[in-house]
Parts: structure tokens; C-alpha cells; sequence
């Protein structure tokens, strides 16, 4: 049973004994990856919550998820998703050949549909095969801090399946050895088909060829796609695959680009006949609210102050309205008020005013 739900259902039956622990596993680790693929995130429903005026603890169910809301898709995480799935859906029946790769740019959002392409790819894969304990159809990484080298490309991959990769730890030596064998040998046994690979802007241009030569290598010893996310991804991949290729390509001064497709997230423009897209966004959060007082549709009256506190930012925004309404539980006032938003910190360009 999915830890949330136990917890959820623990507080429900004893409203006065709140001392429960719920902490979301890595998603650079199997287990924690897998689990995010399979738990159904649902709204608690107030009937089976601490009455209005109870006094609650950060555990309360409903704390916990303000914490993490149910994830709101923006109109270009629902156009990634798509593009995404027709991509990985041709790449997964070719027999032959390299199979494509996927860029993800622009500003903030670019790990939550990371994150989700990979939830939904899996997803339906098991829906046509029971998963079992080896399977790990997607690989979640994250850019290591030195990439230099194929011994630093290879431990965050053998991090992701728990495998040991120190020499001697009952000598005390944690001096790491290079773990690609390993790694492949699992991932060929796993049938791993995706790697997603976030972070890419934390590559450094001296580190490009290593890490592009590493990425290719496993390209052509395993059949699977991979996503490369992060800031200025597009230039980064364009760069490495530029310089991979550059003794076999006609000297020109037109800048290289890479065939691979992009799939960017931009800001939602809010203004005189574009403000369709930015009020969805919020009727989603607003539906998906869990206070006592809350009115279905109030939040879209703080449309234009959301978005300048935000910047059409997604991480900012998710960020600001989870904790006005965790603070709005704490406080008693049930519901998102426009006071209640502007004594949050989070969005504020206003701060370095304040200590003046």
C-alpha cells in the first residue's frame, strides 16, 4: 500500500495522535522512481479530516499534500507529453538503428515534464506486462558534479539500481571505480529502454565530448531513448553533437543545428486577449484545493497578482499557492486571501526593501 494513503487513513481514524512520518524516496533511485510511477495522488476529502477548528500538525493529510498538490499541467507540458509519447512509441519498435533522442528547454517546468514523460511511458508499459523486481523500463539521473570521465558518468547510473561501487568498503577504501560494465549489463537485464538525464546545463563545455561520447556508447549498446533536460539544453546538445561531428562535416559559418526534437516551456503570456491559458492553469489549482472556506473559483481573483508575483512561472507559482493554503489551514482561515498571499516571501521582489 502506497505510504501516502497509509498515512492519509492513519490520521483519519485518530485525529488527536498526528505523529506520523511521510518522506518521499529520490527519484534518482529505483525504488523511489517506481513508486512515483504507481502512487495515484488524490485530493483527502474533508469528510474524512480533522473537523474545522481542530488543531493539526504538519502531518495532518492535508498538510502533507499542500506540500505536493496534485501536478497541473501547463498547455506546454500537455504538448511535451504528446510529442513525447509519439517519439518514444515509433522508437520502441525499431529494430535497428539509433533510436531518437529528446530535448527539453525553456524555463522553470522543464523537470516536471521530464518527470512525467517518464511516469507516462512507464505507465503503460505496465500495462502490458506485470512489472517485476528487475524491470526498470526508465532511468532517472541527475548531471554528477564532475563529469570528466566515464567513472563519473557511470555513478549515478549504478546509484539508481543500489549498486555498490567502492572498491574495498571493509578496508575503508571508498575510492569509486568505474561501474559502465556493470551498469549496462543491468540495464540490458532491466530492458531499461529510457534514461532521463536532468541537468544538462551543468555540463561544462570541456566535459561536453566525454559526456556525449558516453551518452552514444550507450545508445549503441542498448536500445533506449534519451531526454536531455535543462537550462539552454537546446545549445548544449547542439554543441556536443556539433563537435562529435565536426571532422565529417563541410566547413560553413551557418551554426550547427541537431535534428533531435525540442520540446521547450515557455512562460504563459497573461495579457488583453491571451489570458485563457494562465486562468486554466489556476481553475486547476483552485479545484484542486482542500480548505474549508475555500470558494471553487476564487483564486482566479488574484489572477493578474499571481502572475506578477510569479512570472508565469510554474515552480514559483506552485511553490506560492501550496504554502498560502498549508498556511491557511495552520491559521485557521480556511481559504486563499490576497493578505495572506502577500505575507508570503516566495515570489516577493520586494524583500531587499523590507531591511532597509
Amino acid at each position: 500500500m502506497d505510504s501516502l494513503e497509509t498515512a492519509h487513513r492513519a490520521v483519519a481514524a485518530d485525529s488527536t495522535h498526528q505523529f506520523l512520518h511521510y518522506e518521499p524516496e529520490l527519484l534518482t533511485e529505483r525504488e523511489g522512481f517506481n513508486a512515483f510511477v504507481r502512487r495515484e495522488r488524490k485530493k483527502p476529502q474533508l469528510a474524512d479530516c480533522a473537523p474545522l477548528g481542530t488543531e493539526i500538525t504538519d502531518t495532518d493529510p492535508r498538510m502533507i499534500y499542500h506540500g505536493e498538490m496534485i501536478p497541473v499541467m501547463t498547455p506546454d507540458v500537455e504538448q511535451g507529453l504528446k510529442d513525447a509519447r509519439r517519439t518514444l512509441r515509433t522508437n520502441q519498435f525499431r529494430p535497428l538503428g539509433e533510436r531518437m533522442s529528446m530535448v527539453i528547454d525553456g524555463c522553470a517546468g522543464k523537470t516536471v515534464l521530464l518527470l512525467q514523460i517518464g511516469r507516462a511511458f512507464q505507465g503503460v508499459l505496465e500495462t502490458e506486462r506485470r512489472p517485476d523486481s528487475v524491470w526498470s523500463p526508465v532511468v532517472h539521473i541527475n548531471v554528477p558534479p564532475r563529469c570528466d570521465s566515464n567513472l563519473d558518468w557511470s555513478l549515478p547510473f549504478a546509484d539508481f539500481f543500489a549498486m555498490d561501487h567502492t572498491l574495498n568498503i571493509e578496508k575503508r577504501n571508498y575510492r569509486s571505480t568505474d561501474m559502465t560494465e556493470p551498469v549496462v549489463h543491468h540495464m540490458k537485464e532491466s530492458r531499461t529502454s529510457l534514461i532521463l538525464i536532468d541537468g544538462v546545463d551543468r555540463i561544462h563545455d570541456s566535459e561536453l565530448g566525454t559526456a556525449f561520447d558516453y551518452f552514444d556508447s550507450l545508445q549503441a549498446r542498448l536500445r533506449l531513448s534519451i531526454i536531455y533536460c535543462g537550462r539552454g539544453a537546446t545549445d548544449i546538445v547542439n554543441e556536443a553533437l556539433r563537435q562529435r561531428g565536426r571532422s565529417g562535416r563541410p566547413r560553413t559559418s551557418e551554426q550547427f543545428r541537431s535534428s533531435l526534437p525540442v520540446m521547450e516551456i515557455k512562460p504563459i503570456p497573461f495579457r488583453e486577449g491571451l489570458e485563457a491559458d494562465w486562468r486554466s492553469v489556476l481553475k486547476a489549482y483552485d479545484d484542486n484545493l482542500v480548505l474549508y472556506n475555500h470558494k471553487p473559483g476564487s483564486l482566479l481573483d488574484f489572477d493578474t497578482l499571481l502572475h506578477e508575483r510569479t512570472g508565469s512561472y510554474m515552480d514559483t507559482l506552485d511553490q506560492l499557492i501550496c504554502q498560502m493554503a498549508q498556511q491557511a489551514i495552520e491559521d485557521g482561515t480556511e481559504t486563499i486571501t490576497e493578505e495572506g498571499l502577500n505575507d508570503m516571501v516566495v515570489g516577493r521582489q520586494d524583500c531587499e526593501d523590507d531591511w532597509a
